[in-house]
């Protein structure tokens, strides 16, 4: 996975290019049921672009999601962590429309 993620960000694209290319393969990977793989290109395409949108949107339904399975099988810590990604995607989010990002 890894290995594609890089092979995008090598093609050295313009930002908002580079970010719709890993925002397509996050979708293409959340379809296979990779919410891993999908969190890492998602995760890329906002350190690439950084302005709210298609990725942060996602990124907070997968945090969500992984959440909530951590907290039913009783994985308080994994819960935590996911938690604390939600709340740095929506402090990030905040930022954008306080600051004009």
């Amino acid at each position: 996975m890894d290995t594609t993620i890089d092979a995008i960000l090598a093609r050295e694209l313009p930002p908002k290019e580079c970010s719709q290319a890993l925002n397509e393969l996050g979708k293409l990977l959340a379809g296979q049921n990779d919410t891993d793989g999908a969190i890492a290109c998602w995760e890329k395409s906002v350190q690439c672009y950084g302005k709210p949108g298609f990725a942060q949107a996602q990124l907070m339904k997968a945090y969500n999601q992984k959440r909530r399975e951590s907290a039913q099988s009783g994985d308080g810590k994994a819960a935590e962590h996911y938690a604390e990604k939600i709340d740095g995607l929506m402090q990030q989010s905040k930022d954008a429309i306080r600051y004009g990002y």
